[in-house]
């Protein structure tokens, strides 16, 4: 089928949940008498224009009547003309079994992956369709992947909504099909014909509009030549569909929707009732009974010695709906009625097990009708900060029962005289549910500024009794909005921490390099740690006495600071930083470093080299080369600063690497071997045979030069290598400076 008669057939099912009367070709849809006050009247009389929507009766629309769960699924299924000839033997929701008028088209629908039920195998027979899955059904029709577009959602309600349906609610926002109402979407709210006829208006905008992907499962449809009516499915009896001046006599018993049929439990010693809602009967005027149904032989079917005597409930309202009528002051249990409707034309619909409604009492509970008490001093503001929500909360006995929905409305007396009038309220805050001792957990008000605040705080219970907004209800808070206070402790790099090990008879010292600590001027300590249950984990009696290193630097560096002379071995310190808000570092594993320790006899470190620099010992300390060249030869000389007594001598280049071709000389010219060269080939490092102050020189060959940029060469010398009476000498450097290309 072509996309708008693919889109007319499933706004067709989405909008009709009632029997309906066509009106006759050429009559508008602005002679609906009852949608002048119609918020959707505009979507309401463009659809009529394209023959997606019609009337009840001869004048009427009922926008604010509502549509049904089952409903909406047979229509679907019926208008997609899904295949409802062969369902599944077992039922997929407990409260459509498989017996249920409608069991076919809600098994066919799901298949379709039209519907998914309301969860706990439950589909919500009875139930009229929320906003929530109105719009699922919408985006579902679609044939677009909504998935994962939940966190575009804005309204101040999101929380609210069901995660089953939030990625369908964010794609309708997106497609222009919602907008919601003073940001708050009320997801559980019922929908009426007219929420639906303006969504279905924006939806066929949307499909005209470009998008014409369909869902899978939707058959091919003939077009129509003039509107067709889609009459609710019918339990018993019989549906017709006519037009406004149809010659024909009426022969058609009006329709009953037992379903929409509920009982009203009025307790013991006061007669109960049975009333239906907008949609129970299809017609206006219909004469309506109920007959106690007892299934005597258990067949499921409507004998006739099985009825009791009729209980006339009244006659059927223009909106389909039957006023409350007394059906006795019956005993608790359940009990079924078989429900029938005889029109003016003496037409009436069959007393069978489909129109019957099974209805439960329990006869004991004096209905709720008090609101929850409120005491408005037990609720306090939190104030938080500048450029953070501040919050209100109650204190226990704030609410006098547990589960009240309580709002708070922020009230300004414009005429100051104490009384709470609708136009002084802000917009409802939900601040959420009492707990069972009365008290409402803090939540978002706003981040206000500083001042004095008054906010009237009203309760909900589940029997939807709600107090009175009045100024007994007022609680007045004020804000001073000062700065955020620092409640985080600096963060602690144990890593970069490190002992100088001082010898015997000295001092060892812990200190820290740049980026030890993570701010400025925190009281560094350190704590000698001894996992004595070696758990892993840092236990109150595993630390020593704290030991102060000092404050941090700008940089996070932490001078050394004496830790005490320690005998040679391994030691594990646990590092904590306090800032000036007292705010510590947890003394915990990932904050401890750990140390080794030699405390041999003090060495004296080898005398630096006078003589040093590129090409002879008197070159200099810097050489210029452009990059990308291949130099054949770079020489470079150290001269010892004293004897050297089998001596180490390390030296490190930047950007180049040692290999096997190069030479060093310090008694004779030798290529390195390759266990002399590390670190990845920056290091050479060799031992000098028993001599006096020589030349120690180096020629590095065939070096292509690195990217510009600075490079040092390193050297450094330990005068009698593994003997005690040397250390090495301090770094010292030459410089290759890499130049671009002229």
């Amino acid at each position: 089928m072509n996309k708008k008669q693919w889109i007319s057939s499933i706004l067709a099912a989405a909008v009709l949940s009632s029997p309906i009367i066509m009106p006759t070709k050429g009559s508008a849809a602005a002679s609906f008498i009852d949608i002048d006050g119609s918020y959707a009247k505009k979507a309401i009389v463009e659809l009529f224009d394209q023959g997606i929507v019609t009337g009840v009766g001869e004048s009427k629309f009922y926008p604010t009547s509502n549509i049904t769960r089952q409903d909406f699924a047979i229509i679907l299924a019926k208008t997609l003309k899904l295949d409802v000839s062969n369902p599944p033997a077992l039922p997929t929701f407990l409260d459509v079994p498989t017996s249920n008028y409608a069991y076919s088209y809600v098994e066919a629908a799901v298949k379709a992956g039209l519907i998914k039920g309301t969860g706990s195998n439950l589909f919500g027979t009875g139930q009229n369709l929320s906003r929530q899955d109105m719009v699922v059904m919408f985006v579902r029709a679609l044939g677009v992947n909504p998935t994962g577009k939940a966190g575009t959602l804005q309204f101040a309600d999101s929380s609210q909504i069901a995660d089953y349906s939030k990625d369908f609610i964010a794609a309708a926002v997106e497609y222009g099909l919602i907008t919601g109402y003073n940001n708050f979407f009320n997801p559980d709210t019922k929908v009426d014909r007219q929420a639906v006829a303006l969504v279905a208006s924006k939806f066929l905008k949307f499909k005209e509009n470009g998008n014409t992907e369909q869902p899978a499962s939707t058959p091919t449809a003939q077009p129509s030549k003039e509107p067709v009516t889609v009459p609710t499915p019918v339990v018993g009896g019989s549906s017709s569909s006519q037009s406004e001046h149809s010659s024909n006599s009426d022969t058609n018993a009006p329709v009953v929707e037992s379903t929409k049929f509920e009982a009203i439990d009025n307790y013991n010693g006061t007669q109960d009732q049975l009333r239906g809602l907008a949609g129970a009967i299809g017609e206006q005027g219909a004469a309506v009974q109920a007959y106690l149904w007892t299934d005597a032989n258990e067949n499921g079917e409507v004998d006739a010695d099985e009825l009791g005597t009729a209980i006339a409930l009244g006659t059927s309202a223009s909106d389909g709906s039957v006023s409350a009528a007394n059906i006795g002051d019956l005993n608790a249990g359940t009990y079924r009625f078989v429900i029938t409707a005889k029109d003016s034309s003496n037409n009436e619909s069959a007393k069978k097990a489909v129109h019957a409604v099974t209805v439960t009492l329990s006869k004991n509970e004096v209905p709720d009708t008090t609101a929850p008490v409120v005491d408005a001093a037990k609720f306090e503001a939190i104030d938080n900060y500048n450029g953070t929500q501040d919050q209100l909360r109650g204190l226990a006995g704030a609410i006098g029962e547990q589960g009240a929905e309580v709002q708070a409305y922020l009230w300004t007396d414009a005429n100051e005289n104490g009384e709470v009038d609708a136009d002084e309220l802000g917009t409802a805050i939900a601040l959420g549910t009492s707990e069972a001792d009365g008290s409402v957990s803090a939540a978002n008000i706003g981040d206000l500024n500083a001042g004095t605040y008054t906010f009237v705080i009203t309760a909900k219970d589940s029997s939807n009794n709600e107090l009175a907004k009045k100024a007994a209800h007022a609680v007045t808070v004020t804000l001073s909005k000062n700065d955020v206070p620092d409640t985080t402790a600096p963060v602690v790099d144990a890593t970069k921490f490190e002992a100088i090990d001082n010898y015997n008879g000295t001092q060892d010292q812990l200190g820290g390099l740049a980026g030890a600590i993570g701010e400025q001027g925190a009281a560094v300590q350190a704590y000698l740690w001894t996992d004595a249950n070696e758990n892993g984990e840092v236990d109150a009696d595993e630390l020593g006495t704290a030991i102060a290193l000092g404050t941090s630097a700008a940089d996070g560096a932490v001078s050394a600071a004496d830790i005490g002379d320690l005998n040679a071995g391994t030691y594990r310190f646990v590092i904590t930083a306090k800032d000036s808000s007292n705010n510590e570092s947890a003394k915990n594993a990932a904050h401890a470093v750990t140390i080794e320790l030699v405390n041999g006899v003090l060495t004296t470190p080898t005398v630096t080299s006078s003589i040093y620099g590129f090409d002879g010992g008197g070159g200099s300390k810097t050489k210029q080369l452009i990059t990308g060249s291949t130099q054949s030869r770079i020489r470079f000389d150290f001269f010892s600063g004293e004897s050297f007594t089998n001596a180490e001598i390390q030296v490190t280049l930047e950007g180049m690497i040692f290999t096997t071709n190069d030479y060093y000389t310090i008694s004779g010219w030798t290529h390195p071997t390759s266990d002399q060269i590390s670190n990845n080939g920056h290091t050479l490092t060799f031992t000098g045979s028993n001599i006096g102050v020589s030349d120690i020189a180096f020629e590095l060959h065939n070096k292509v030069m690195p990217a510009p940029g600075t490079y040092l060469i390193k050297f450094k010398a330990d005068a009698d290598g593994p003997g005690t009476a040397r250390s090495y000498s301090e770094e010292q450097v030459i410089t290759l400076i890499i130049l671009p290309p002229a």
